[in-house]
């Protein structure tokens, strides 16, 4: 009965690597095209600050949050690349990285609130979208990115846990 249950157990972890692996695919592709997509915003607002004389809010925004979000991605890949690889996925490295995750969240957070503070950003005007300065009120707004703080407060609890689980994990093996 225990090698029919080992065998279950092995072919559930073969599963579960299969699914890693595509997980690890998924980030790998949205990585590449968002990437793409970004160096392409960044070289435009770059062409226009040129024509301009200055870098807008705008580019300013586009690159720094863009940079936000492509590590995001990057570290969602590099975590499921650990697991496809054969690495623990309760490791102290694993945890560093969604602690990683966690910071650039919060990062993103006060870069969308520090943004925000009069001004609100819209890229395509010809898609309804505008630059409006306080959306037409007299005082100024403030934007808090409530997803994204909930995102990095997601990210830094499972970092916790994963700190925590890698622990007991040493604890057995140094006890066997």
């Amino acid at each position: 009965m225990n090698n029919l249950n080992e065998r279950d157990i092995e072919q559930s972890l073969q599963r579960m690597k299969k699914t890693c692996k595509v997980i690890r695919c998924c980030f790998l592709i949205a990585t590449i095209i968002y990437a793409i997509l970004w160096v392409s915003i960044i070289v435009l607002a770059a062409l226009e600050a040129s024509g301009k004389g200055f870098v807008s809010h705008e580019a300013v925004y586009a690159f720094v949050g863009g940079l936000f979000t492509a590590l995001i991605l990057w570290n969602l890949f590099r975590l499921f690349d650990e697991i496809d690889k054969g690495g623990a996925p309760f490791s102290f490295q694993q945890a560093g990285r969604l602690q990683q995750i966690a910071i650039i969240a919060l990062a993103y957070v006060a870069l969308d609130f520090i943004i925000s503070f009069g001004f609100m950003f819209n890229p395509v005007p010809e898609l309804g979208f505008a630059v409006v300065f306080n959306n037409g009120i007299a005082e100024p707004t403030l934007n808090l990115n409530v997803g994204m703080l909930a995102f990095s407060a997601i990210m830094y609890s499972l970092s916790a846990i994963f700190r925590y689980a890698a622990l007991l994990q040493q604890l057995s093996d140094d006890t066997v």
